[in-house]
């Protein structure tokens, strides 16, 4: 497999992955790691299965700690649980698609007979495909958002706000601030 394809396979699958670990707008973002003091190691792929060096993407929604914390009732778990779900399937094929018309439009970048008409025609279909991707992924944030509690949401906005300050180790200004 090329180095190019890879990354971008990566690339989307990390698209994917963040909306497990994401659940409000820029300002607003939940937990995107695991909960302090839990390892690489404790993380989920919300597939199932271990992923050690995956620093977002967790189902937080899952985990016992982060559920005593923002008090999520079992029916909350099972309801994000369920939207995340859904939501993942559908993504997943779009992922599917791009990754294969990005390797379409490599192979007529690559290529000699292509003309820029037919280049800008395959480009703009991946940046469709970008753009259908990251309109699910805010849906899916948004019905995320919307099973919590006002309280729940400020909650998990300050757990979020904690963990990104230990992933930083105390450098740098908190992300949507200035650094003046």
């Amino acid at each position: 497999m090329s180095r190019v394809l890879t990354t971008r396979i990566v690339t989307a699958v990390a698209v994917v992955l963040l909306a497990a670990g994401a659940l409000g707008g820029s300002q607003q973002r939940p937990p995107q790691g695991p909960p302090p003091g839990a390892t690489r190691g404790d993380q989920k792929d919300p597939r199932g299965g271990s992923q050690p060096n995956m620093p977002r993407g967790y189902k937080w929604w899952q985990d016992e700690k982060m559920k005593a914390e923002l008090r999520l009732t079992p029916d909350q778990s099972a309801r994000i649980d369920e939207i995340f779900t859904a939501s993942f399937a559908k993504m997943k094929d779009k992922v599917d698609e791009l990754n294969r018309r990005e390797e379409q439009l490599s192979n007529l970048i690559s290529g000699n007979d292509v003309t820029e008409a037919q280049l800008l025609r395959e480009a703009d279909q991946v940046e469709a495909l970008r753009s259908a991707l990251s309109k699910d992924r805010t849906l899916l944030l948004y019905r995320m958002r919307r099973v919590l509690s006002p309280e729940q949401r400020s909650k998990l906005v300050e757990v979020q706000k904690a963990q990104e300050r230990e992933r930083r180790g105390g450098r740098g200004p908190e992300r949507g601030q200035s650094g003046r």
